[in-house]
């Protein structure tokens, strides 16, 4: 438990400082931009000026965080202990399962509404950039799921191997979380997500088919956004029930035991 704290903190302190530091650069062009302009402070810096320092903020973070990772072996990109036959069923079954959860998250009731004016702007500036994106997020999802699975949950299950109780308690830590991009009927689905990405990994103890499903939540998320399903977007997440539980069924053999 004190490895897991440990991996947790310090990728906490990796992040503070370099966001902290790129943050001041980031404003620092901004600003040099305006000022270039002759105009006042944050009237003519565009989205797309944020956004691409932003990202390159980011990616910076990420290399950071994967070489400290990665170098002092406190997690890996493991392709777990299932033979491959299981590994490329389970890699095939997140995709409609984690499809499914993208779909539900369009059935949230007053969507575009709820989301408030910052991040539905962030958002239709993604959907407008689609490609980089989508190959942002996918770096953003792999250093994340090393870090929270590769590391801080392995070393958890690890050290209590209780997952009906681990997985549950953290899925209900990521569905709070979320609360903070998003308004609290998507806790739900933060609830789903990350419940799902942790059985996913106790029985694989890969974070390979976890990023697989993220990156193919938020290309389903992305392409939807202005869409709407209705209610009738439970309809696919009752049909996928049987594939999650089939990927479950097809890595019962490896998974760890008490």
């Amino acid at each position: 438990m004190k490895k897991a704290m440990m991996y947790l903190l310090l990728a906490l302190g990796i992040t503070l400082v370099v966001m902290f530091i790129c943050g001041a650069m980031v404003g620092l062009i901004a600003g040099f931009i305006d000022g270039f302009s002759g105009n006042q402070v944050g009237t003519t810096t565009s989205m797309s000026v944020i956004v691409y320092a932003g990202s390159v903020s980011i990616l910076l973070l990420c290399i950071i965080l994967n070489w400290v990772f990665l170098k002092l072996g406190f997690a890996s990109y493991t392709i777990g202990r299932a033979p491959k036959i299981a590994r490329w069923k389970v890699y095939a079954c997140v995709i409609p399962v984690f499809a499914c959860l993208a779909i539900l998250n369009n059935a949230m009731p007053s969507q575009e509404l709820e989301l408030g004016y910052s991040v539905q702007e962030s958002y239709d500036w993604m959907r407008s950039h689609f490609l980089f994106s989508i190959v942002i997020i996918a770096i953003v999802e792999a250093t994340g799921n090393l870090i929270i699975y590769g590391a801080v949950l392995r070393e958890i299950l690890d050290w209590k191997h209780r997952p009906f109780v681990v997985i549950p308690v953290y899925a209900a830590i990521m569905g709070l979380f979320s609360v903070i991009v998003t308004p609290s009927p998507f806790v739900a689905i933060g609830f789903l997500v990350a419940w799902v990405e942790g059985w996913i990994y106790e029985y694989s103890r890969s974070v390979i088919p976890v990023i697989i499903g993220d990156v193919v939540y938020w290309i389903i998320v992305l392409s939807m956004i202005g869409t709407s399903w209705g209610w009738l977007a439970f309809l696919p997440f009752v049909v996928t029930i049987p594939v999650w539980l089939y990927a479950i069924k097809a890595l019962e053999p490896t998974k760890p035991i008490d």
